[in-house]
């Protein structure tokens, strides 16, 4: 299995928009370059079922159908449903502590697929790591230069 992870303290926000910003596809793939955009398929009481179409590695293209489970503002889990990597599981914590909005982002992966997935894990675990924590970074600096998310109203079909 391979993980990354990224905390950051964003001053100037509220958690309710760093929900919004994590949720609307627009700005989400800004700032993390695994993900190409992210297409609701349905909803969920509680979340949605989607499609993300993203770059394994920077090169490789690929989708994978995912489970968001959400606790607006303060919890987004996102969980496998269909795809290649035999797991997927990533989550975002979002607090409002003095003075900022604190968000931690975790990423695991296990390709499985044996010994292929094997040799994938090893290979990508420094990428993989190093992308999460750059993508957490890039949260960081857009939504304190201003940016902001359009939350559940950028998902809407």
């Amino acid at each position: 299995m391979i993980r990354g992870e990224g905390q950051a303290n964003i001053a100037g926000v509220t958690p309710d928009d760093v929900f919004d910003f994590v949720l609307d596809p627009a700005q989400y793939t800004k700032a993390d370059t695994k993900m190409r955009w992210v297409t609701k398929l349905a909803d969920l009481p509680d979340g949605m079922i989607a499609r993300e179409d993203g770059m394994f590695m920077g090169r490789f293209p690929g989708s994978v159908v995912t489970r968001y489970k959400w606790e607006r503002p303060n919890h987004i889990d996102v969980t496998l449903e269909h795809g290649m990597p035999e797991h997927l599981h990533a989550w975002f914590e979002i607090e409002q502590r003095e003075g900022a909005t604190w968000m931690r982002h975790v990423e695991e992966m296990d390709f499985g697929h044996g010994p292929a997935g094997l040799l994938y894990d090893l290979v990508a675990r420094r990428w993989f790591s190093g992308a999460v924590t750059k993508e957490v970074g890039e949260i960081k600096r857009l939504m304190e230069a201003g940016e902001r998310g359009r939350g559940l109203e950028a998902l809407a079909r």
